[in-house]
């Protein structure tokens, strides 16, 4: 597991953090990233709740930033985990829900609320503090439910409009590259996954989504509305998205 500690260029640098507001349309040239891959153990107390995760495209000798926020649906906010290291470092392969509180963002305490849906927010930024990739995941501490619902460091550039939905697969989903040609290698969905649906393919047979900064498709019968508490069960998409 890393190291947990605190660089001083962090203390130095949290004005510029804080008011630093990613550029749509900036364009990374290394493509780095950090994705949460699964979940590895449960518990509400610090460091209980254990994610794998996957750092990929970090150039060695250079300085990230690792940024995690833990927080509820109401703006709680549980862990404020802010600090800078070179490459490899401790950009490992876990990361784990601490009691931190680095940048004083910290509202709540622990340990976290059972049975409660919680949001971890991670994010990637460069040696200037800005913005490479975020992932966005909602958990239940005491709970093994996993769920990416968003990757805000591409969904800025992906072709969600006002008419998208978040849908949940209710079956286990091969993914197509376009209607009727499946992905290679053959890849599949777990039913209980969140995706952004864009809309339908010109059949009707399709849904067209957004899946790790792709544009994909499924087939219709494979998703249904999302009955979380931000999309209530909103209906899916049923135009044609081109």
């Amino acid at each position: 597991m890393r190291a947990r500690w605190v660089s001083l260029v962090v203390l130095l640098g949290l004005a510029l953090t804080l008011a630093y507001v990613p550029q749509a349309g900036q364009v990374r040239a290394a493509g780095e990233q950090w994705l949460v891959i699964d979940r590895i153990s449960s518990g509400c107390l610090s460091g209980q709740t254990g994610f794998e995760v996957a750092f990929r495209n970090l150039t060695p000798g250079e300085v990230y930033y690792a940024d995690t926020i833990v927080k509820d649906f109401a703006g709680v906010v549980y862990m404020d985990e802010y600090f800078s290291a070179t490459a490899p470092g401790p950009f490992d392969n876990d990361w784990s829900i601490f009691n931190r509180n680095d940048r004083g963002l910290q509202t709540g305490s622990f340990p976290m609320p059972e049975n409660q849906v919680l949001i971890l927010v991670v994010t990637l930024r460069d040696k200037h503090q800005q913005a490479l990739w975020t992932t966005e995941v909602r958990f239940t501490c005491n709970a093994d439910d996993f769920d990416v619902t968003s990757i805000a460091g591409c969904d800025q550039y992906m072709p969600i409009t006002a008419s998208s939905v978040v849908g949940t697969f209710v079956l286990d989903t091969p993914l197509y590259w376009a209607p009727g040609e499946l992905v290679q290698p053959y890849t599949t969905v777990p039913a209980g996954k969140t995706a952004w649906v864009l809309g339908m393919d010109a059949t009707g047979a399709y849904y067209k989504i957004v899946w790790v900064c792709d544009v994909l498709y499924v087939p219709r019968g494979t998703m249904g509305p999302n009955f979380d508490a931000v999309w209530g069960g909103r209906a899916l998409p049923t135009t044609n998205a081109k």
